[in-house]
């Protein structure tokens, strides 16, 4: 862990003691800091206070929630976790081994949480025969965000297919806007290759990739298709986009300046707090090839084991956020859906109704993202990522060696 973890972690071990003194307030720990995701956060809180909890904020900026990570394993191994945190996927299961979680089993057989949520929820959150979590709502990876504006003035078809995607590229390209936004981050990258893993291989192979089992699966020539489809993506956004943050993508895409941007739809929160409303200022579609596909990663709060007792104050917690008007409260400004099956979509817009109803059809295949954490650990998930940064960013490299250089990876994590 790095000099400045660990001094954060050491500022939040003093913070910690001496907010633990009110039982009726919990530290909690995330990595919410945008605009869309302050106010999600900001309706958690109002709402809990409403109840007579307290949150407690400690919010630790950072694209991905890498930095959040390393300052929450600073807080554990000090002996000092916060209350609750933002633990996801594979970390949570790994933490619930350890037994850093409470166990929320009570919580949720009060809450009937098994015929209120979706399975795909309860399964995230389950471990061992244990809930090891409480969950807020889930983000759809697979959309691909539009700015309607544009779509309208050029007389645009909604980009369904990726000869859509080709033709509206060069539309924008001949009326001097950048087709799609783009950020060389690692953790954008992976994500927006998850979605073309997808898109090329459909759920089948996915479900291979993602469970890492078979590292064979890795040399599947869908995946070369997914490498070759990824180069092409990043060529439509112009020369050397940089590794600018997603929200300033979020911005391109909101003012007009890029027609298009294939990211989580934690984008539509942001546009949402920006002023903007989907189906007026932007719209939304699956990413080409995965209309009846969700590839999901669910935010999860975990209540973590400490020496301060909290048990009853975080069982609170958990029972209080996975309330249906609290669900709709948080997701309806963060861009994502409830995790309930019993919510009334048309109280959604228009891109989270189609999330949520994609994931409620019989029909759906639904798949854990690989690069949020729902189906890879995180030196796995880190090493992806930088694979796929170096194959983007250097011309030099074919998608053949890059394709090398995942399936070796895999490799790895499989020993």
């Amino acid at each position: 862990m790095g000099n400045l973890a660990l001094m954060l972690a050491a500022s939040f071990t003093t913070l910690a003691h001496a907010q633990s003194q009110d039982p009726a307030t919990l530290n909690v720990l995330h990595w919410w800091t945008s605009a869309g995701e302050k106010r999600a956060v900001d309706q958690l809180v109002l709402q809990l206070d409403k109840r007579g909890l307290g949150w407690n904020d400690a919010a630790i900026p950072g694209g991905g929630g890498m930095a959040a990570v390393k300052v929450l394993k600073g807080r554990v191994l000090a002996g000092d976790p916060p209350d609750a945190a933002q633990v996801i996927g594979r970390t949570l299961t790994d933490w619930a081994d350890l037994g850093l979680v409470l166990p929320l089993d009570e919580v949720a057989q009060r809450g009937r949480w098994k015929s209120t949520m979706f399975p795909v929820v309860l399964q995230v959150v389950t471990h061992g025969g244990r809930v090891v979590a409480a969950p807020l709502g889930v983000h759809r990876i697979n959309t691909l965000f539009y700015n309607q504006a544009l779509w309208a003035r050029l007389k645009l078809a909604p980009p369904r297919t990726w000869d859509d995607v080709s033709q509206a590229a060069a539309a924008l390209r001949r009326a001097g806007v950048t087709p799609l936004a783009w950020s060389d981050e690692p953790w954008q990258v992976a994500t927006v290759f998850e979605t073309l893993l997808l898109s090329e291989g459909g759920a089948s192979l996915y479900a291979e990739l993602a469970a890492a089992q078979r590292p064979a699966a890795w040399a599947d020539a869908r995946v070369l298709r997914a490498l070759t489809r990824l180069r092409w993506l990043r060529q439509l956004a112009g020369d050397a986009p940089g590794e600018q943050r997603w929200t300033n993508s979020a911005r391109q895409l909101y003012r007009g300046d890029a027609g298009m941007l294939i990211m989580g739809d934690w984008v539509g929160g942001e546009l949402m707090a920006w002023g903007g409303q989907a189906g007026r200022d932007y719209a939304c579609a699956p990413v080409p090839e995965t209309a009846d596909m969700h590839l999901y990663s669910v935010d999860t709060l975990a209540m973590l084991q400490s020496r301060r007792q909290r048990g009853p104050a975080q069982e609170k917690l958990a029972d209080l956020v996975t309330q249906p008007s609290m669900q709709l409260a948080y997701n309806q400004a963060k861009g994502s859906v409830p995790v309930r099956i019993d919510i009334d979509p048309a109280q959604l817009d228009d891109c989270e109704r189609d999330s949520w109803q994609t994931l409620a059809h019989p029909g759906s295949r639904v798949a854990p993202s690989i690069a949020h954490r729902m189906a890879a650990d995180e030196s796995t998930k880190d090493a992806l990522a930088d694979a796929l940064h170096r194959f983007v960013t250097d011309p030099a490299q074919t998608p053949e060696r890059a394709q090398e250089r995942l399936v070796a990876i895999v490799k790895g994590a499989a020993r």
